[in-house]
């Protein structure tokens, strides 16, 4: 065992049983962090020279875990491992011998190479030639291969029986969602019931046992309430909620609404993350950092400049490809994805940016350790995506005092199930169809295969205005009350005893909620203080918006309502002679009407209708960042 690896617990019991269960084919399923790929080159390693492996092949699910892959190898066990894919001076990959020839004790390829034009078979019949029957196989996240599908046609074409001595395959989420085996060939489906079929792991260590054994951090979930209004073909809605849903049509544009980027569900999400980071900053961790999960490119880039203007800091987007369906460019858009992702993790101090914005580069094995926040801003829903997405956050940062982490979810109640489940042990069955009803499924893609994945928003859909509440925390598959966590939040902030918690708020709540006497000491103190508040707001009247006067707090409501029409009317014509300086008189006249509509429209303000003074300031205030966008983002009414 080289002097540099330590084995833990789970990864001694883990080789002692792989050792005494030799199996052709076994599974191993690990949480992220882990050291699942620790544990599986510590299996190659201990009984390499036992069992006369001449050579490892390890197979990844992306091209930028290659090198992490082998360069976790070489500092480990002081394997070299070759990653490089096809040399394009000779136009092909290594052959083995010419790898053994120079030191190297295998290679590391991602399932996409493998599936490449003819890859997989010119590297069986090199595999043939010199080690056939002496290849020792890992194949990394091994969900993302189907025998239905090219990932997995691959790895069997490449790596029959006859080359390989053993496969060892590992998954943090061992299963599909698209109901597909993932190699039926050589993983273990026990029947459950009729046309139903379960994947059994030979070893399991699951989420449960790394909190236990705090090899990951303090995890909780954060929901977001809010209230909707989005237009479907010819009909408003107003005041949609997740809870007053009645069929999943409008769960589905609640939803889609709330995760509209320029809506205000996601500005209170920004806010709500910005906020936490700012107090990460005061206790002097300044590189935490937020992950923002989103469903296009389009929305990526929106996110960027949302996130520039509530708080004034870049953020960086990676993506795996261009999906935006309004591309026209020719642009190498994501091929340098990997470069940026470890330059992002590898910031430190003041100067490390804060927000990294992911559509589908984000996957397994990633490993930005400062991440400490998530807003799931995406209508995924599917089980294995979200738990691949909470799984970027549970690394230990800083390694001496891992600091808890926290994701924030739309209380959409599929999202709040996976939230309230994430701990469970999640079994992979297939349910397979009769052969007459399948036919059309046979067709599909690689990865996820998530069936609940980023639905397009059709045509006669448009997010019009959202809000953004904070609702119930989760931890530990369980709901807190508000009452004990807006208290705990409190305590966070303002007290001596809150400032020595190292968990998240919820943990918090959770222990006020068994400890009551705790607790209705310090919801004293808090009511105190939000009397005091509301006292407060009461004798100012209201918060009086940027440019206006300070007087304007002590007028009559007339007068206030008055005053901010007339202010929202000059932002009015503003915006329209920026948008339409040379448009005629006529022209810019109709331009204004339009706007004017437009702004009642997304801040839920029927036009036939009273306006008061505060429907009146929210039409300002958006009128207001709409004109500071108009320079670099809105070229048109369309635009707004």
């Amino acid at each position: 065992m080289p002097l540099c690896f330590a084995p833990r617990d789970w990864q001694e019991r883990f080789v002692r049983a792989y050792q005494t269960n030799l199996k052709k084919n076994f599974l191993l399923e690990g949480c992220t962090s882990a050291g699942k790929t620790a544990g599986a080159v510590h299996a190659f390693d201990s009984l390499k020279n036992v069992l006369d492996w001449r050579f490892l092949v390890v197979v990844v699910p992306s091209e930028h875990l290659m090198r992490q892959y082998a360069q976790d190898a070489f500092n480990l066990f002081g394997l070299n491992l070759f990653y490089s894919g096809t040399v394009r001076s000779l136009g092909r990959l290594p052959t083995p011998e010419e790898l053994l020839q120079q030191h190297y004790h295998g290679l590391v390829v991602s399932y996409q190479w493998l599936s490449y034009s003819n890859n997989s078979s010119l590297l069986l019949n090199n595999l043939s030639r010199t080690v056939a029957g002496k290849v020792f196989l890992i194949l990394d996240e091994v969900h993302h291969t189907s025998s239905d599908l090219a990932f997995g046609q691959a790895c069997e074409r490449a790596f029959p029986d006859t080359i390989v001595s053993h496969r060892l395959m590992t998954s943090g989420t061992p299963f599909r969602s698209d109901n597909r085996r993932i190699l039926g060939n050589w993983l273990t489906y026990t029947p459950v019931e009729e046309n139903a079929y379960q994947c059994i792991p030979d070893f399991q260590y699951r989420l449960a046992d790394a909190l236990s054994d705090e090899i990951i951090p303090p995890f909780s979930f954060v929901t977001m309430e809010g209230e909707f209004s989005y237009r479907r073909g010819r009909a408003v809605y107003n005041g949609r909620t997740f809870t007053n849903a009645t069929n999943e049509q409008d769960l589905t544009d609640a939803l889609n609404t709330a995760i509209d980027v320029q809506g205000g569900w996601v500005k209170e999400a920004i806010l709500w993350a910005h906020g936490r980071m700012k107090l990460d900053r005061a206790k002097g961790l300044p590189e935490c950092a937020t992950y923002v999960r989103v469903p296009t490119i389009a929305a990526a880039r929106q996110m960027k400049e949302r996130i520039r203007s509530l708080t004034g800091e870049d953020a960086l987007v990676v993506v795996s490809r261009d999906d935006d369906p309004n591309s026209t460019s020719n642009s190498r858009l994501g091929q340098d994805s990997s470069e940026q992702i470890e330059r992002f993790a590898a910031e430190t101090g003041h100067s490390a940016r804060s927000w990294i914005i992911g559509v589908g580069m984000l996957g397994e094995g990633v490993s930005i350790k400062r991440l400490k926040y998530r807003i799931h801003a995406t209508n995924i829903r599917a089980t294995l995506s979200f738990m691949q997405d909470l799984k970027r956050l549970l690394r230990c940062f800083p390694e001496n005092a891992p600091e808890p982490v926290e994701t924030l979810i739309p209380a959409h109640p599929q999202l709040v199930d996976l939230a309230i489940s994430a701990l469970n042990e999640i079994a992979h069955v297939v349910r397979e169809r009769e052969e007459n009803e399948g036919r059309e499924s046979r067709e599909g893609t690689d990865g996820e295969g998530d069936s609940q994945g980023s639905q397009q928003l059709n045509s006669n859909f448009m997010p019009i205005a959202s809000t953004g509440e904070i609702g119930t925390h989760i931890v530990d598959g369980e709901e807190i009350e508000s009452e004990y966590a807006n208290v705990a939040e409190w305590m966070i902030a303002n007290t001596t005893f809150g400032r020595y918690w190292h968990k998240t708020p919820a943990h918090l709540a959770q222990m006020l909620m068994e400890d009551k006497g705790l607790f209705n000491l310090y919801r004293m103190e808090y009511e105190k203080l939000v009397d005091q508040m509301l006292a407060d707001q009461g004798s100012s009247s209201t918060v009086i918006p940027d440019g206006f006067p300070s007087e304007y707090g002590d007028y009559l409501p007339t007068k206030k309502t008055a005053f901010a029409r007339r202010e929202a009317d000059t932002k009015v014509n503003r915006l329209a002679y920026i948008l339409y300086g040379n448009a005629s008189k006529e022209e810019r006249k109709e331009r204004v009407a339009q706007i004017h509509s437009i702004a009642k429209r997304r801040n839920c303000v029927k036009n036939d209708t009273f306006i008061g003074h505060e429907g009146w300031e929210r039409i300002y205030k958006w009128l207001c960042e709409r004109i500071a966008d108009a320079p670099t983002r809105i070229k048109g009414i369309e635009d707004l």
